[in-house]
């Protein structure tokens, strides 16, 4: 056998590999925009409690961090494709009601 042959065997059998995993073998880990939304949505409750609960004591310093973070969200969400407009100020308010627990 020629290697010339050879090779052309080995690209055939490599390009059919890579098209039998590109559109049959599902991948793994991908997930879906709801999945996606809830773990930003979890995100910022996260940071906000966080910060709500280090800056608890002084209300002057709580309030600056929280206006910057709530201004973070807000510019976030704009630019984000999974979010519209309705649900951008619902996480809004939802995190500016934020209380300690």
């Amino acid at each position: 056998m020629d290697i010339s042959n050879l090779l052309l065997i080995i690209l055939f059998i490599v390009f059919f590999y890579l098209i039998f995993k590109k559109y049959f073998i599902p991948k793994k880990g991908s997930k879906t925009a709801e999945e996606k939304k809830e773990e930003i949505v979890k995100s910022y409750e996260d940071e906000m409690s966080r910060i709500l609960y280090e800056n608890k004591h002084n209300n002057e310093v709580l309030l600056k961090k929280k206006k910057e973070f709530l201004l973070k969200v807000n510019n976030e969400l704009k630019m984000n494709i999974f979010f519209d407009d309705n649900e951008s100020q619902a996480i809004i308010q939802k995190l500016i009601h934020m209380k300690i627990d």
